[in-house]
């Protein structure tokens, strides 16, 4: 689209222009009847060239959002950007006012209209439904933005009723046990972590305050049945500093020499505890964690850090290469970790030989103990994998891991693998994983449904698109 070497602008990354609604998409194939409502995706889209193209980070740019119906076997499509007020605004303006959150482009941000935000969210890392509505986020923002459901149409905000002025997560998680959807708020700026419960209305239960020694960059977090779990990595983050994003440069950056650190905030108290290890990781994503017998057991992608006294620009690197040099960590890795809630001693232990991200289980066993993961990664990479090339299956009581290709003699790229599990079910897995993947020899995409009890067996149904979506972050199914 725009003439540049940047990966983030190219390939399954390509920021798609166009708005499309398709009645009746092609079914290879058969949508299981029982499967009635909507998958929602979304990611990065930058609509206008960025101010820096070959400097423009995955996590930058405009949020859009796409949204799968399905209902009696059949299936149609939607796409639409986000219309946050930065988007309004360089809209009104005809081109790209904003530096980038995550980018740099070492070019002071020119004057904004009065009015206008310092600084322009993505909304574009989840999408979740909440109290009947449609919500997509970015972590940024005191608030969420409010979707119609069939038409994506960006229809408001949604704030808690003004009960928070610092940044909601875009990874909130459901206590299918209890019936509460846990968040946190994040201030930078005052050094303060708010973790909150609300009902399935929104309605806010409780909130717990706790004091941030530093200004981490938080991305996700673990419950269990009785805390809240953080994991903090190296890495910083100041959206909101003038001196960063307004003059070009990054909000990231990397303290070097720092360790890995946990903290645990108990849900009903909100007494917090810190633990500090001799770890050198960053945090992805966390698959879920539970307690057994004085520990809490802890499943996510990670990547190591290998040069603990880095001192360059972080996004360059993380989470993955932009620039051809030494990258200071490791690509992402599924690793189990186990805190000892007495002695507050930490280990870590990697899972298989593959790179994993996106890895989610079952939600409704979320804080409990789990049997499955299922995650997107590369596994038996050939001389043209660039990222991405199959989805796995982790059996964390066999420890047996299966991975599901697609394509036979070319790579096929994934995005997350959301599982949709039957009514009724027994087992844990017992149901569908959903998986958009990108195929580059049509560059196009395409909605595949696989059965996780036959997970490397043929899928159910491809329902194709005859344009690609740029490979995003996350979503989720809304059922009815």
């Amino acid at each position: 689209m725009w003439s540049t070497p940047n990966p983030f602008l190219n390939g399954p990354f390509e920021p798609l222009r166009n708005a499309y609604v398709v009645s009746d998409l092609h079914v290879e194939g058969h949508i299981p009847p029982e499967l009635s409502g909507s998958l929602y995706r979304t990611g990065s889209n930058q609509h206008f060239r960025p101010v820096d193209v070959d400097h423009f980070h995955w996590f930058d740019g405009d949020g859009m959002v796409h949204a799968f119906h399905l209902k009696d076997g059949r299936a149609s499509y939607c796409n639409r950007l986000v219309e946050t007020d930065g988007l309004k605004v360089e809209r009104a303006a005809g081109r790209a006012l904003y530096n980038g959150i995550s980018g740099h482009s070492d070019k002071p941000q020119e004057a904004l209209p009065e009015g206008a935000p310092r600084i322009k969210s993505v909304a574009g890392i989840n999408v979740i439904s909440l109290g009947g509505k449609v919500l997509t986020m970015h972590e940024i923002d005191p608030y969420y933005w409010d979707l119609d459901p069939r038409t994506l149409e960006t229809r408001g905000k949604f704030d808690f009723g003004g009960s928070f002025e610092t940044m909601l997560t875009a990874h909130p998680h459901t206590d299918h046990h209890t019936g509460e959807m846990l968040f946190y708020a994040h201030d930078n700026e005052a050094q303060t972590l708010d973790c909150f419960a609300t009902d399935m209305a929104g309605q806010v239960l409780s909130r717990h305050r706790v004091a941030l020694p530093f200004k981490p960059w938080i991305h996700d977090f673990a419950f269990t049945e009785n805390f809240y779990v953080f994991m903090f990595g190296p890495i910083r983050t100041q959206p909101y500093a003038e001196h960063l994003i307004p003059m070009g440069r990054s909000a990231l950056s990397f303290e070097s020499g720092a360790h890995t650190r946990f903290l645990l905030v108990h849900r009903e108290t909100g007494v917090s505890r810190w633990l500090e290890s001799d770890l050198f990781i960053t945090l992805g994503h966390y698959l879920n964690a539970h307690e057994v017998e004085g520990q809490i057991v802890i499943d996510a992608s990670v990547t190591r850090t290998l040069d603990p006294a880095f001192a360059g620009r972080v996004e360059d690197f993380y989470p993955f290469p932009l620039v051809d040099a030494p990258s200071p960590f490791s690509g992402p890795e599924l690793h189990r970790m186990v805190l000892d809630i007495v002695t507050g001693s930490v280990s870590t232990t990697r899972i298989g030989e593959f790179n994993a991200e996106f890895v989610r289980p079952n939600e409704k066993v979320m804080g409990r103990p789990h049997r499955y993961g299922y995650m997107t990664g590369i596994h038996q990479p050939g001389s043209q994998t660039r990222g991405f090339n199959c989805i796995i299956k982790h059996d964390y009581l066999t420890g047996v891991s299966h991975f599901q290709h697609l394509s036979g003699g070319y790579d096929m790229t994934p995005g997350e693998v959301i599982f949709v599990a039957k009514q009724g079910a027994k087992a844990e897995d017992e149901g569908w994983v959903m998986v958009v993947w990108w195929d580059p020899v049509r560059n196009a995409s395409e909605l595949v449904i696989h059965d996780a009890q036959d997970f490397e067996g043929a899928p159910i149904a491809r329902i194709r698109l005859d344009h690609h979506i740029p490979l995003g972050f996350h979503g989720n199914w809304i059922p009815g």
